[in-house]
């Protein structure tokens, strides 16, 4: 491997922790509050799925882009979706998760094709609240 994909590899990895983290420390928040749980996912991407406590048939799902993100920001993105059908289409196989996309129920006008944000747990949780009151 030439040295220029091997230092692309090593950022990448960097990126995904530091989203892992981000996405970590919302998730505790949410869970201290008690508005959600997470369910997180690393791949390539990083998913979080935060569970609505108040109502868990539904679920917002944040990813992060390790390779479109960068040491002062993440590129994310997020909708809501209905947490039962997205478990029936991940027991059917043939998706990877975060790719059940038939179980979207809104999209957030806010994420467009996706945002970068710093790497700060109180600028992503505004951001989701302005689309999810639950999470206030």
């Amino acid at each position: 491997m030439n040295e220029r994909f091997i230092n692309m590899l090593l950022i990448s990895n960097c990126m995904r922790k530091a989203i892992t983290q981000l996405f970590q420390e919302v998730g505790k928040n949410y869970l201290n509050r008690g508005v959600a749980e997470l369910d997180l996912h690393q791949g390539h991407d990083v998913h979080a799925f935060y569970r609505l406590s108040g109502n868990p048939s539904k679920v917002v799902h944040v990813q992060g882009y390790a390779g479109m993100s960068s040491t002062e920001e993440a590129r994310v993105w997020a909708r809501m979706m209905d947490y039962d059908q997205m478990m029936e289409i991940r027991s059917r196989g043939g998706v990877s998760v975060g790719n059940e996309h038939k179980a979207t129920t809104q999209q957030f006008p806010n994420f467009k094709r996706g945002i970068m944000i710093p790497y700060d747990s109180k600028v992503l949780k505004d951001i989701l609240a302005e689309n999810v009151p639950e999470l206030r």
